[in-house]
């Protein structure tokens, strides 16, 4: 048996929508069509119209398909749409994870290098993508139907897609045709089957509201006829010159939205590891190294403020001590005569009565008594954190509490609050060094807890603020 064409199919639809709409009131005759043409490539293979008696006029159209134009009808992958949703999903999500897990201090950032962290979300990235890819999939936004594509792209009162009957091999479980039929009901559009010889079977009836909510443009259709005519008047539109046949027909969309989205997750990664750059760890030395590091800065300090012409070739040590530290214990100079050196003093601490508003002041190993420096030595002019063993009123008590914390083998040192505007007039007592970052501070809380142990002393460590310019 021969198979209908799309001819036959549009006129055998046009005759059964003529009835179909036999009940509804007009003013006139009923207008049928078919192959008609409109701009941007549009193409109605049926159309319908009849005057109503509000005046306006009601329009149907019909795209038929046959058996040798069933692509027209099964549904294709939009891949192009589908890659740019996966990778917007894939950095979306990713962005998001890390993210939360950076502000619930999740993730060991310092322990590998930012390159690392880096790297492994480029790798999740790639391995992501092709998930998503395969999860959305399924979705209806990326099954393309040019039938139904073609629908949206101008208005009209009511749609149809006609098929042959022998467009699928069985309308129960085929998936190009449930696809077809969720596809019109999703969109307010009529599906009819076409058969020969007897009546179409009406699968799916169009929507009488408009569920595009007046997207679509009302655009006008021509007949051959009407073309023919207008091209020998020779003002025939612009679109005209422009069409296309309607297999080149292609809806491209745009892929503005997922590149933003793109876009906002790789600022928000960029701004974590920013922030991780900020809050680095600082270089600790330790003691032996600091003074070796403060005599090498204080020679070449000398040496650059002296002219070459006066500068020495060698040096003749006459005293086992040289400040700066560390001391030369490699020279024994009057050892001939019998006479012995006499250990300078070390730094006395200042007492209460004569600095009573030392800015900073720490306890060094070996070193009796406290070191205590003014405020202008304080070099802290940004956001600073302190690791506060406590606060107290005066010099003498901080002074104190400092030699008592180091009678049992615990460094602290104090700073008096005064050097700051609007934070007291105070001292706090702190353990370790001055930090710069909030992440490293906490680290550091962290640490110096466990290192009390059982905390015998009923030690209560907790993060400072230092955020004012200091004077």
């Amino acid at each position: 048996m021969a198979s209908l064409d799309e001819h036959d199919i549009t006129q055998i639809t046009l005759r059964f929508l003529k009835s179909h709409y036999r009940q509804r009131q007009r003013e006139g005759a009923t207008m049928l069509s078919s192959d008609l043409r409109g701009a941007g490539g549009i193409i109605a293979d049926g159309f319908l119209s009849f005057r109503q008696m509000e005046g306006e006029d009601f329009r149907a159209t019909v795209e038929a398909t046959s058996r040798a134009s069933q692509d027209e009808v099964l549904f294709k992958l939009r891949r192009s749409l589908l890659r740019w949703d996966s990778a917007a999903a894939a950095a979306a999500v990713l962005a998001t994870t890390f993210s939360v897990l950076y502000v619930e201090h999740l993730l060991p950032l310092n322990q590998y290098p930012l390159a690392v962290w880096g790297a492994l979300l480029i790798v999740s990235f790639i391995l992501a993508s092709p998930v998503f890819y395969v999860v959305l999939s399924p979705l209806r936004r990326y099954r393309y139907i040019y039938a139904v594509e073609q629908f949206k792209q101008y208005y009209a009162d009511e749609q149809w897609v006609a098929i042959a009957e022998d467009v699928f091999p069985n309308y129960h479980d085929d998936r190009y045709y449930l696809e077809l039929r969720d596809q019109c009901i999703y969109n307010g559009f009529g599906l009819v089957v076409v058969r020969e010889n007897k009546p179409p079977i009406m699968q799916v009836t169009p929507s009488r509201q408009d569920l595009f909510k007046n997207r679509r443009k009302l655009i006008p259709l021509f007949s051959q006829v009407e073309l023919n005519k207008v091209m020998q008047k020779g003002n025939y539109p612009e679109w005209l010159s422009q069409f296309k046949p309607r297999k080149l027909i292609a809806f491209h969309r745009k892929f503005k939205y997922q590149m933003a989205v793109c876009l906002i997750s790789l600022v928000a990664i960029g701004g974590v590891f920013y922030q991780e750059w900020l809050d680095r760890p600082l270089k600790v030395i330790s003691y032996e190294d600091y003074l070796i590091e403060m005599a090498k800065a204080w020679r070449e300090n000398r040496y650059n403020s002296m002219p070459d012409s006066i500068l020495p070739s060698e040096y003749r040590i006459d005293t086992p001590f040289v400040w700066p530290p560390p001391y030369r214990k490699d020279e024994n100079p009057y050892l001939a005569l019998g006479l012995t050196a006499e250990p300078p003093p070390g730094p006395t601490a200042l007492l209460e009565d004569k600095e009573p508003e030392a800015g900073f002041l720490t306890a060094f190993p070996d070193v009796a008594g406290l070191i205590t420096y003014d405020c202008s030595r304080l070099r802290i002019d940004s956001d600073a954190y302190l690791i506060q063993e406590g606060s107290y009123p005066s010099y003498a008590r901080a002074a104190t509490r400092i030699s008592e914390l180091k009678s049992y083998g615990l460094e602290t040192s104090g700073l008096w609050l005064g050097c700051f505007t609007d934070t007291g007039r105070g001292y706090v007592v702190f353990f370790g060094p001055v930090f710069r970052g909030s992440a490293e501070a906490e680290r550091a809380l962290k640490y110096y807890e466990t290192q009390l142990g059982d905390n015998v002393l009923n030690i209560r460590l907790e993060i400072r603020s230092l955020s004012i310019q200091s004077k």
